[in-house]
């Protein structure tokens, strides 16, 4: 049995901008959370970089790093991330244009067709059960092993192939005769929501899941073996580091999207409103089943010259939390997939898995940012003139190193605040924390403690045990904290979890949830292949901060070569 040791370093990185003055710090410290009064005012008036003037299927690959930096030294930083969002959207409307079959863009964005991202290479066709060579850019789509048997041709080349897990799952806890926890290749690869547990939506279906990658990352990781983990050790024993290409304004980088799906129900969704097709959706028993699945989350991740430790955008349906009863589907009103107005269920928890229909209760504990808001309504309405489906989907935040130079922070020593929080992943990213509710659900109410991944089963058990006594004392200090409102003792948030050191700042209660560069910048690569006292293999994993270049797949997705 091959089994994984994995030191999984569970973050939720705090980002924001960091100048000399402290005032900058806080800007974005609470740029979250400082949404105006009035949302969607937006003014038409103003330099062009603030507004998505037209729909292209071409988008920048980066932001004008010119324009970027006489922004922040003007000390225009709420201009600077507009600019972020701009090009969070001009990426979103590309990926999403209809393209023909030879690649080439349709005249329209509302036109049939295949999108940009479905002509990139999915997970599973790079990280191969068997440690193959994946085939070469543009060839067909191949299911090994376990997969190939399992999902039915032939219209595998049209076909999405969703699972139930979203983007950094695949390892499944186990624990020794001698009490040690190591961690086992799911059957699967894809089992759980990121590190916790699946959702379901109000009809009692699961969300299922799937990651796809661009030309540039994929290409690096067949190049330098990162595909299966022994190359990834080889690779790591010769003193190479993790260095996906970066993309410029012209030129395309390492992308990697991560995309999630509902089932949509007859009579009861409207289609028109998501991006819909058929796809093999993956249930329990490990059987495949056809379904029309609507688009209702997409995390956009890219590395470029401006943003080393990557640029991270997330996008949701305008229906996943709330909509207005006023309007109506099939003359009934439209009502939000993943929240019930009439429960009083709790929020953001793994909900009753003995119930008859399983369903999530999933409200936003960090608003969109008014500006951020405020573009949304300018560029659906765009979207909306050109009749496309995109006029339904929302960007909720695009998070980006204001000083991409700077080193994560290493003092392990003393936890100087916000420093040992906001800068833990490099790059002093804003803004602090950003996360999609149907990605990262179960990361709103604050972290888990621990250095290895929660079961689902230990996550439950936590839970359970708030809902009787949800205010919690912080170990030494005493000092209350409401877990449930994501308040929380900093050294959650600070690299492994320093508890016992420097308790002055790492007992500080402060808020914390999660942060997509933060989770990212835990993830590994493997180092060395270890034989264990039963003659096993297992495999070490070096977890540095950034070790595997802001990328889980190395970690999560390699499986042994095999002979």
């Amino acid at each position: 049995m091959l089994t994984f040791f994995y030191q999984r370093k569970k973050t939720a990185l705090a980002c924001l901008l960091f100048t000399a003055s402290l005032a900058a710090i806080l800007w974005g410290c609470h740029s979250q959370n400082n949404t105006s009064s009035e949302p969607d005012a937006d003014p038409e008036a103003g330099e062009s970089y603030l507004h998505v003037t037209k729909l292209s299927p071409d988008a920048p690959h980066d932001v004008d790093t010119a324009l970027e930096h006489t922004l922040i030294d003007a000390g225009k930083f709420d201009e600077t991330n507009r600019l972020f969002d701009v090009w969070a959207w001009q990426t979103f409307i590309a990926l999403n244009w209809p393209l023909e079959a030879d690649g080439k863009p349709k005249s329209s964005i509302s036109d049939e067709g295949k999108r940009k991202w479905e002509f990139w290479k999915e997970s599973f066709e790079v990280f191969k059960d068997d440690g193959s060579k994946p085939t070469v850019w543009g060839g067909k789509k191949e299911l090994s092993g376990k997969l190939g048997a399992l999902v039915k041709k032939p219209a595998i080349e049209d076909t999405l192939i969703l699972f139930r897990t979203s983007a950094v799952s695949g390892l499944v806890a186990k624990t020794t005769k001698k009490g040690h926890r190591v961690f086992v290749r799911d059957t699967a690869d894809e089992v759980n929501q990121a590190f916790t547990s699946p959702i379901w939506d109000q009809h009692g279906n699961e969300v299922r899941y799937e990651i796809r990658m661009g030309r540039q990352e994929v290409e690096y990781i067949v190049q330098n073996e990162l595909y299966n983990i022994d190359g990834q050790v080889k690779f790591s024993k010769a003193g190479n580091k993790v260095n996906f290409p970066s993309g410029d304004v012209t030129k395309e980088g390492s992308i990697e999207l991560k995309l999630a799906w509902k089932i949509l129900v007859k009579d009861v969704d409207d289609p028109n409103r998501y991006l819909s097709q058929p796809a093999y959706v993956y249930e329990n028993d490990g059987s495949f089943h056809l379904a029309q699945v609507g688009l209702i989350g997409m995390h956009i991740a890219a590395k470029t010259v401006s943003s080393p430790q990557w640029m991270w955008a997330t996008f949701e349906q305008v229906d996943n939390l709330e909509t207005n009863p006023l309007e109506k589907v099939n003359g009934k009103p439209l009502q939000p997939s993943f929240y019930d107005p009439s429960s009083l269920s709790p929020v953001n928890l793994i909900p009753d898995t003995t119930a008859k229909v399983i369903k999530n209760q999933i409200q936003r504990v960090l608003p969109i940012p008014g500006a951020t808001a405020a573009l949304n309504k300018q560029v659906r309405a765009l979207l909306k003139t050109h009749k496309s489906f995109l006029q339904y989907y929302q960007l909720i935040g695009t998070q980006w190193p204001t000083r991409p130079s700077a080193a994560p922070y290493s003092d392990t020593s003393v936890y100087k605040l916000p420093d040992a929080v906001v800068n833990k992943a490099g790059g002093y990213p804003t803004p602090t924390y950003l996360t999609n509710m149907i990605m990262e659900t179960y990361f709103q109410g604050a972290t888990t403690s621990g250095s290895n991944p929660l079961s689902a089963e230990e996550v439950v058990a936590i839970q359970k045990a708030l809902m009787t006594n949800s205010i919690n004392k912080a170990p030494t200090t005493g000092t209350t904290y409401n877990y449930m409102l994501g308040n929380e003792p900093a050294f959650y948030q600070m690299p492994n979890f320093p508890k016992n050191k420097d308790i002055s700042n790492t007992h500080t209660v402060i808020f914390g949830t999660e942060s997509c560069v933060g989770c990212h910048s835990s993830a590994g690569i493997a180092s060395d292949i270890i034989k264990t006292s039963r003659n096993t293999d297992s495999v070490v994993y070096n977890t540095a901060t950034a070790a595997g270049d802001f990328e889980w797949l190395l970690q999560l997705k390699a499986h042994r070569k095999r002979p």
